[in-house]
């Protein structure tokens, strides 16, 4: 198998409305306007680190920066899920390499509050997972989220992931306790559920 630092793959992606792409340098304004808007800061602070990390231009700059390092590595493949209209950022997808031998990745995204429901993480993800099965050559790829995350695990499954655990009250923090759902998707699952 071929070095990981080897593999070339497309760092931008298209769908009738996003543009779904690698950060570069200069994206930090965008993306700081993200977070600061729609109460994105406060309703993303349980999910994305960042949402209470990125405080300023100048880290959410850093932050970009740190995401082209990590993408040069392979360590973490971060992509700004941007609309083709506009050319704002409306959200993230993440892919996390988990074993590069299998190879398996985790999925993760979010949407800004101001454009849900308009089936933008879908398409997205839609796009994701033909990137990932198709250009990562993926076997496995695997959507882990807070069971009280309604939004992420009913989206795991109208991409049709099939629920592989459910770790009850595994979780806690201020009080609260809550679970963990794990989703899996293999290689020939995904060819069954592909519409092109």
């Amino acid at each position: 198998m071929k070095h990981k630092l080897l593999w070339e793959f497309p760092g931008s992606l298209e769908t009738d409305r996003l543009i779904v792409r690698k950060y570069e340098k200069g994206d930090g304004k965008e993306y700081f306007a993200l977070f600061e808007r729609n109460n994105n800061r406060e309703k993303l602070k349980e999910h994305v680190d960042e949402a209470l990390s990125v405080k300023t231009e100048e880290q959410a700059e850093i932050r970009i920066r740190e995401h082209e390092a990590e993408w040069i590595a392979r360590k973490r493949l971060v992509l700004g899920i941007w609309l083709k209209e506009t050319g704002e950022c409306i959200g993230q997808i993440w892919i996390e390499p988990d074993k590069w031998e299998v190879p398996s990745f985790e999925l993760g995204y979010f949407i800004d509050s101001g454009y849900q429901r308009k089936g933008y993480a879908l398409e997205a993800s839609i796009r994701s997972l033909k990137f990932l099965f198709g250009d990562l050559k993926a076997h496995k790829v695997i959507i882990i989220t807070q069971d009280t995350n309604e939004k992420s695990w009913k989206l795991a499954e109208r991409l049709g992931f099939p629920k592989e655990g459910h770790f009850r009250e595994s979780r806690a923090k201020d009080g609260k306790r809550w679970g963990m759902l794990y989703y899996g998707m293999l290689r020939n699952e995904y060819r069954k559920t592909v519409k092109d």
